[in-house]
């Protein structure tokens, strides 16, 4: 199966070649950052990497090299399904693993997607923002309708999230604290909680019925464990590392109930309890040293474990461990440009994606 991938990917390439045609992430530094955006692959657990950013169209394929990735999200439906939300060109797709993609139509064919949300059991049904309104689509993205839109110019949409346990809840967070549900398909929705300061993640516990968590990004960590009626604040948890609340990524373990990772300036903690208790995966970078854009950990095994490390001239590296981070093995990145996700295929085990971003110009 990896060898042809790597075949197909191969001669989409060559077809290109001969003719056929928020995270902050600073402001760049043009000595650092080269190369192309755009997604790669991976079959051997970073050791290799194989760029697949190209679109079929009517006049042939079509490089998306230079489009960035803002996030990459699963259809757990089916593995082959993967969304890949932009940051200049909207929302693309693939049903194939990534070998081709499409690009969605109007109006999610254009500027920054934030968040896209597929429904645990229908495949067709996929909520996402564009940081100003909620489009939704039954249809497999052939067409998108408006279920919400922010009307104040000071606050912007920052997530869209399934229950998968009640998927006729939708939830949405906003930049002011704002975190909204709607249990009618988006017809109506009504506030279900005001937090603290810029929600930047609604993360849903998929084994556990009710456990859901809201990341914001300079305020800490919190906890529901009755889909959002009551919250714990978690953020005294984790407070004492230096840097933590300064928030980078956030991971709900898929395999194993209430298995969780923080990743922030401090670097990498995890909590085996749903955020009761923590520890710190030691790391090659010291902590406070670098920016960690991209972290996944592979499916089957939860020491198996894989980051990258962007430091302050914005030059890069990836690092893995298979246990636990006792010991961490460095590899070269494809690219120069900022590595801002890793993704772990949730069937093909070694299979990582890799998505880069061009930093804005200063």
């Amino acid at each position: 199966m990896q060898k042809k991938f790597l075949i197909l990917t191969f001669l989409l390439t060559a077809v290109f070649l001969t003719g056929a045609g928020c995270i902050d992430v600073g402001g760049g530094n043009d000595a650092a950052t080269s190369g192309p955006a755009g997604m790669f692959v991976s079959t051997d657990k970073g050791d290799n990497w194989t760029a697949i950013s190209y679109m079929p169209t009517s006049k042939g394929v079509q490089s998306l090299e230079n489009i960035s990735v803002y996030s990459l999200v699963e259809d757990r439906n089916d593995s082959k399904a993967l969304f890949w939300a932009s940051r200049e060109k909207g929302l693309f797709y693939t049903f194939d693993s990534g070998k081709t993609w499409s690009q969605s139509g109007d109006p999610l064919n254009v500027s920054l997607v934030r968040a896209v949300t597929i429904h645990p059991e229908d495949r067709c049904a996929i909520y996402a923002t564009n940081g100003r309104q909620v489009f939704k689509t039954v249809d497999c993205v052939r067409s998108w309708e408006e279920v919400f839109i922010e009307v104040r110019s000071t606050v912007s949409i920052t997530d869209v999230a399934f229950d998968p346990f009640f998927p006729e809840n939708v939830y949405v967070s906003e930049s002011d604290g704002t975190l909204l549900m709607s249990n009618d398909g988006g017809v109506s929705w009504s506030i279900l909680n005001k937090f603290k300061g810029y929600i930047r993640n609604i993360a849903f516990d998929s084994n556990t019925d009710g456990l859901v968590f809201i990341t914001t990004l300079k305020n800490g960590l919190f906890r529901s464990r009755d889909s959002g009626e009551t919250w714990t604040d978690l953020t005294e948890k984790i407070k004492d590392y230096s840097g933590a609340l300064e928030f980078k990524r956030f991971l709900v373990y898929s395999s194993k109930g209430e298995e969780i990772f923080w990743i922030s300036k401090y670097g990498i903690l995890t909590s085996r309890n749903a955020g009761e208790d923590w520890e710190a995966i030691k790391l090659v970078t010291p902590p406070g040293s670098v920016d960690i854009y991209s972290f996944t950990v592979n499916r089957q095994n939860s020491k198996e474990m894989y980051y990258t490390a962007t430091n302050s001239i914005n030059r890069s590296n990836f690092y893995r461990t298979t246990d636990g981070g006792q010991n961490w093995e460095t590899r070269r990145l494809p690219s120069k440009q900022l590595p801002t996700v890793l993704f772990a295929h949730p069937e093909n085990d070694g299979w990582l994606y890799l998505g880069f971003t061009i930093p804005p110009k200063n």
